[in-house]
């Protein structure tokens, strides 16, 4: 009887040690990816500034190739973003119909599942959009101050 015990105490050992293991493990990935994601996502130039970045990259553009491009694509941007704005109200209209189409599909427990989905994915919609709307304008760096 002593023997099982001990090879039970010894069994629920390894298990503890190996499940607390796994949790550190988690825990770390999961704090090192929220970290590695905070920064790919929110510390960016402006899109405009990466577009700039990425053509001189990709085609060895010259300083005096990229001043000259970069007030293209920034006006570029200002249209793209002025482009969604104007049909945003259209895309919110479409979104709700595909939401209704797929939703009438659905078994009881599946439209409460579609439902909490959507509304986890309209709270990002709205959050990214107040961060978007409160955020101050990120100034160029090579302007020159007046």
């Amino acid at each position: 009887m002593t023997g099982q015990r001990a090879k039970l105490k010894l069994a629920a050992g390894v298990a503890l040690i190996f499940c607390v293991g796994a949790l550190a493990g988690i825990l770390g990935a999961s704090l090192y990816f929220e970290e590695k994601i905070e920064k790919m996502f929110h510390h960016r130039p402006p899109r405009a500034e990466r577009i700039v970045e990425r053509l001189t990259h990709d085609l060895d553009l010259t300083p005096a190739q990229q001043e000259e491009i970069r007030p293209i694509i920034m006006a570029y941007d200002q249209k793209a973003s002025d482009l969604k704005l104007q049909y945003r109200p259209q895309m919110k209209v479409l979104h709700e119909e595909v939401k209704a189409e797929i939703r009438i599909r659905l078994d009881e427990e599946q439209k409460l599942k579609f439902d909490e989905l959507n509304e986890k994915l309209e709270k990002r919609f709205q959050e990214k959009q107040e961060k978007r709307s409160s955020s101050p304008p990120v100034e160029d760096p090579r302007k020159d101050p007046e």
